[in-house]
């Protein structure tokens, strides 16, 4: 009798449970003040570790092999996301932006064995994976549409694609019927002629027809089932903001950023309060990448005064246009796989990538003292890291700790100091979770401290070439470490033959 009166309550709670759980919002990713902080982890070489027989100078482990071995060096630095290349196959030697099979998750940096090892070790470290989705193209097998894994035919391709005006193409001249939807016109957010942009390197994708974005939900569940949690989307100036509140309303990542053209902070805002998913709540929303802020600051090395901003900041991490906290969905940085320098695989540099934004000097300690103490969700670039010394690693994992110590996130307040300005040099109290955190970047000690502005109770947490950064904590106590990451689960891998979207998700 006991046991049965046991088993009536527990199916008594379960009920209750599942009815709370369907008031939830079906929404896994962090709202505003996000306190994480993100490595890139690769490079736009990484694809050539691994494979001596082309590229014998990147040595025999693969990049998932290298990516696992440091994840407890990643935890040690506090990181608590790694953002990692696209994971579907794409030829043997390729960085992987040309995705060929989607299902595939073998690829040059490594086996799907080596992928799904480097995951669980990542999330044994407490590391949230984010994944580089790249569904705005896809390229062909073996010629420009001849797709596989998933099989889609020309219905898939945007009906202005050059694949179809382009002789030397297998689908040359399809009849109109045959192919998908024009390229979208989001007027709501574009100012260029309203439409998406047209890659011509590759496919372009039809998002609105169901059958390639139930392929895609397929796509972001297998990859959760690896071992990834977010999503960083690629050229998502190519399709429509919609659908990406789609996919994450879908796959429910903890975080995710969109890579929206570059120069266009306004329409960035726009992607942005269309990917909501639950629509005119910006909280829901995914992060773009905060490129004003990126330009500012490479254009501007040693100039402090331009890194005043409007007083709230640079970029979209100071961007209070219609009186919304857009910093909240800022990711900033100082440099990614696309923007230093780069190498052709004969190792001769590429046009454009001849040398990085940010010498190995004050240009980049300075400009990570920047980003590293103000809102938004900051990403170090990985050969910053590990590959550009041990004393910049170290002033890079000082910053990182003084920012957790002082509960500093994405939409902390910033009070930039007048006395600091007077002087030439940039200075400033961020307001944390925990306490206060102040920086000066330029000059040296004489030329601003706390003090300066009458704070009190304050200890050096950080210093480098031109730059100090001061925690204020209740107590004032010694300088401490932040929390290292507790271990994050570790979910059983499903093949994409076996998920089913359900047709209310393609509405």
């Amino acid at each position: 009798m006991q046991g049965a009166t046991n088993g009536m309550m527990f199916r008594a709670i379960l009920t209750i449970v599942l009815v709370l759980a369907s008031y939830l919002p079906v929404w896994g990713q962090a709202g505003f003040d996000d306190d994480r902080v993100m490595l890139q982890g690769f490079y736009w070489e990484s694809y050539r570790h691994g494979h001596p027989e082309k590229f014998a100078s990147f040595g025999t482990k693969t990049w998932y092999v290298i990516v696992r071995e440091q994840a407890g060096k990643i935890r040690e630095g506090r990181f608590d996301l790694i953002w990692l290349p696209p994971p579907s196959y794409a030829g043997q030697f390729s960085a992987g932006y040309n995705p060929k099979e989607y299902f595939n998750l073998s690829n040059s940096y490594g086996t799907f064995a080596q992928h799904r090892a480097m995951l669980r070790e990542l999330l044994r470290k407490g590391i949230e994976p984010v994944a580089d989705i790249v569904i705005n193209h896809r390229d062909g097998s073996t010629k420009w549409a001849d797709f596989k894994n998933p099989a889609w035919g020309t219905w898939a391709i945007t009906a202005d694609d050059e694949a179809f005006t382009n002789p030397d193409s297998e689908v040359y001249n399809t009849p109109m019927e045959q192919r998908g939807a024009a390229e979208e016109r989001p007027t709501a957010y574009t100012s260029h002629g309203g439409t998406t942009y047209q890659y011509n390197s590759f496919r372009d994708l039809d998002h609105t027809n169901p059958g390639v974005r139930r392929d895609l939900m397929r796509y972001l569940l297998q990859l959760k089932s690896l071992g990834y949690r977010g999503w960083r989307y690629d050229m998502v100036h190519g399709y429509q903001a919609r659908w990406a509140a789609q996919y994450n309303r879908a796959s429910r990542p903890t975080f995710s950023v969109g890579e929206y053209d570059w120069d266009k902070q306004g329409e960035q805002r726009g992607w942005v309060w269309h990917t909501a998913t639950t629509p005119g709540d910006l909280r829901t929303a995914s992060d773009v990448f905060d490129f004003t802020t990126f330009f500012t600051l490479k254009d501007n090395k040693g100039n402090y005064s331009a890194w005043y901003g409007f007083g709230h900041g640079l970029g979209l991490m100071g961007d209070t246009t219609d009186n919304l906290p857009w910093c909240n969905r800022a990711v900033t940085f100082l440099e990614n796989h696309d923007t230093g320098y780069r190498t052709h695989e004969d190792g001769t540099p590429e046009e454009h990538h001849t040398s990085d934004n940010f010498a190995n000097n004050w240009e980049v300690e300075q400009a990570y003292a920047y980003i590293l103490t103000h809102p938004g969700v900051p990403c170090v670039f990985w050969k910053h890291y590990f590959d550009w010394g041990s004393d910049l690693t170290n002033k890079l994992k000082a910053l990182i700790n003084a920012r957790k110590v002082a509960g500093v996130d994405a939409g902390s307040p910033v009070y930039p100091q007048d006395s600091a300005r007077a002087r030439g040099v940039y200075a400033a109290m961020v307001q944390g979770r925990h306490g206060h955190l102040y920086v000066r970047i330029g000059g040296d000690e004489a030329a601003w401290q706390p003090s300066h502005s009458d704070y009190k109770d304050y200890r050096e947490y950080a210093r480098g070439a031109g730059w100090q950064v001061w925690v204020a904590l209740p107590g004032n106590p010694e300088v401490k470490a932040a929390p290292l990451k507790k271990a994050l689960p570790v979910p059983a891998y499903r093949r994409p033959e076996i998920i089913r979207i359900p047709d209310d998700w393609l509405k």
